[in-house]
């Protein structure tokens, strides 16, 4: 049903999303050099269109087939080279050390689906690869407009900084940001978003 539901949103003959990659995103992953990224739910694929303008070698994932179907579409208008492939990330296989970034965005896994999600996430990352996750912080609950009510949606930055350390992963950034955010429709809103990132370390003797 879930599926279904996301679907028939993406299927909407009205814009439902954003197509402009978020500001947050920008600001930690665009200055990285271009490797290999993985991102998860990506929806109609606005970042993984973004980082392939960059020069990354992206693989997008995605459990809404008319959203990966709208992605495929967007990278053919726009010549761009990134994979999207219809698939449910809490079930995906990945590849260890196969990404230099591993992004999600406004993807809200609950506590219980964390506990497998993000070892299998950190045991994607190559080593200095980082882990880029920008959603709702807690706060969105009483201070911002849109998102999830049910608080077990909401991103806690030192409660996750806590579990991705405790993988042995290390937490660069772990902030709570309250900011103004422009709608599809075009309002302008009050949000309180998360970001959370942190780098898989390198062997001993590494570069960086």
């Amino acid at each position: 049903m879930e599926r279904q539901n996301w679907d028939e949103r993406y299927a909407a003959k009205e814009p439902t999303f954003v197509r402009e990659p978020n500001a947050l995103v920008v600001e930690e992953a665009g200055s990285l050099a271009p490797g290999r990224a993985l991102e998860l739910a990506a929806g109609e694929g606005r970042h993984a269109l973004w980082l392939a303008s960059l020069g990354w070698d992206v693989v997008a994932v995605d459990f809404s087939e008319v959203a990966v179907r709208r992605a495929h579409e967007r990278a053919r208008r726009q010549g761009l080279p990134a994979h999207f492939v219809v698939a449910d990330v809490h079930t995906l296989r990945l590849p260890p050390a196969g990404f230099d970034l591993v992004l999600a965005t406004f993807f809200h896994p609950r506590p219980n689906e964390r506990v497998t999600l993000y070892p299998a996430l950190a045991q994607a990352l190559a080593p200095g690869g980082s882990l880029l996750l920008v959603s709702y912080d807690k706060a969105n609950l009483t201070e911002g407009a849109c998102g999830p009510k049910d608080p077990d949606f909401l991103l806690d930055p030192p409660v996750l900084a806590a579990e991705l350390e405790a993988l042995g992963l290390d937490v660069t950034r772990a902030d709570t940001v309250r900011a103004r955010a422009t709608t599809v429709d075009g309002d302008e809103v009050d949000v309180v978003n998360a970001v959370i990132r942190a780098r898989s370390p390198r062997p001993a003797g590494g570069v960086g």
